[in-house]
């Protein structure tokens, strides 16, 4: 046990005479969220968000991924507040999120990382985790979408539950959908939340 005290101090104290740059990232702001009547977190279950993909227009919903049992469900209206800070995120680690697209691009971990930007807001908020409504889609690209071009390839979005229904989310790019309108619904092929 002494030696192992003894490393720790060394690590320590070559920590704090070497050059370390400390990681800050900014708060997440807590989203806001919808309620009922009753001032409750309105939710959403799988069940209910399997019938909005397949009224959307997706055809294949054989690969689509639910890691809880019910969500809770986004205002539409906070939806530029939590972009702004994906943004501001993404330059605290040097990453010019507008930029992304010009190099190797993997939309998961955009998706991933509002996805748990939120859910521990909502833990410092509320005391108790909810399951944020914040997924991953990917599919093929075969027609255009504003800014992207239908070229056939792989990507991924953010996919969100909202006031307004599923609405899917290019960071870069800053374009917002209903998944509705995406014009590339019967390509999905793969949806995770």
């Amino acid at each position: 046990m002494r030696r192992l005290i003894l490393i720790a101090s060394g690590f320590l104290a070559l920590g704090s005479s070497a050059s370390v740059q400390e990681l800050r990232m900014p708060q997440f702001p807590m989203p806001e969220l919808v309620t009922d009547d009753f001032g409750a977190t309105k939710q959403i279950g799988f069940l209910k968000f399997l019938h909005e993909l397949q009224k959307s227009g997706v055809q294949g919903l054989d690969d689509v991924e639910f890691l809880d049992s019910s969500y809770a469900v986004l205002k539409s209206d906070c939806l530029p507040v939590l972009a702004a800070w994906l943004e501001a995120a993404c330059r605290s680690v040097g990453v010019e999120l507008p930029l992304a697209r010009k190099g190797p691009y993997d939309g998961t971990v955009f998706a991933r990382l509002l996805e748990v930007g939120a859910s521990l807001a909502a833990v410092r908020e509320h005391g108790k985790p909810l399951a944020m409504p914040i997924g991953l889609m990917i599919c093929k690209r075969q027609h255009d979408w504003g800014d992207l071009g239908g070229d056939g390839q792989v990507d991924a979005y953010v996919l969100m539950e909202t006031d307004r229904g599923l609405l899917v989310y290019d960071p870069p790019t800053r374009q917002l959908v209903e998944l509705s309108q995406f014009p590339n619904t019967v390509d999905i092929l793969r949806i995770q939340f």
